[in-house]
C-alpha cells in the first residue's frame, strides 16, 4: 500500500518527460530528457542519451559543454556528470547529465532554453575524430 501511494504521489508532483530525440548527428542518436518544470529557487536536471552507431565512440576529452545563448534565462550549475567505460570513452548505456536553475530575475512561466550542447566523438576504424554541436531549444515552466 505504501509503495502505490508513494508512486501516486511521485506521478503528481513529479510528472514523467517524454524523451526528445534530436537528430542532426549521422553518427550518433541523441535523445534528451528535460524537466517539465523547475522551481524559481531550485534546480532540475537535463539528461542525454547516447547511442552511436556501431564503430564510433564519443570522447570524455575534451569534457562536455552546454552552452546555453547570453539572454537565457537560465544558467549550467556545476559540471557535467557522466560515466566512462574501461577505454576512458563515454559508456553510452550511462546519461550525461547537467543541472541548470533559472536565473536571478527570471519570471515564472514558459520559459525557453536555447543553446549548444559541444561534444567530440570518433571513428575508430577511420581514425577520425570531430567536434560536434547540437542545438538544444526547449521550453520549462518555471514555477514560484
Amino acid at each position: 500500500m505504501k509503495t502505490i501511494l508513494a508512486l501516486i504521489l511521485t506521478t503528481l508532483f513529479f510528472p514523467l518527460s517524454e524523451k526528445k530525440i534530436l537528430n542532426d548527428n549521422e553518427h550518433i542518436r541523441l535523445e534528451l530528457l528535460q524537466p517539465e518544470k523547475i522551481s524559481l529557487t531550485s534546480s532540475g536536471e537535463i539528461v542525454f542519451f547516447f547511442e552511436p552507431v556501431i564503430g564510433i565512440h564519443i570522447n570524455t576529452n575534451p569534457l562536455f559543454e552546454l552552452k546555453l545563448e547570453k539572454n537565457s534565462p537560465f544558467e549550467v550549475v556545476g559540471k557535467a556528470r557522466f560515466q566512462k567505460n574501461e577505454k576512458e570513452y563515454l559508456d553510452h548505456k550511462k546519461p550525461l547529465e547537467f543541472s541548470i536553475k533559472p536565473k536571478k530575475g527570471t519570471k515564472a512561466g514558459e520559459q525557453k532554453l536555447k543553446g549548444k550542447l559541444n561534444y567530440f566523438y570518433c571513428s575508430d576504424k577511420e581514425g577520425w575524430c570531430n567536434r560536434f554541436s547540437q542545438t538544444i531549444d526547449i521550453t520549462i515552466n518555471v514555477i514560484p
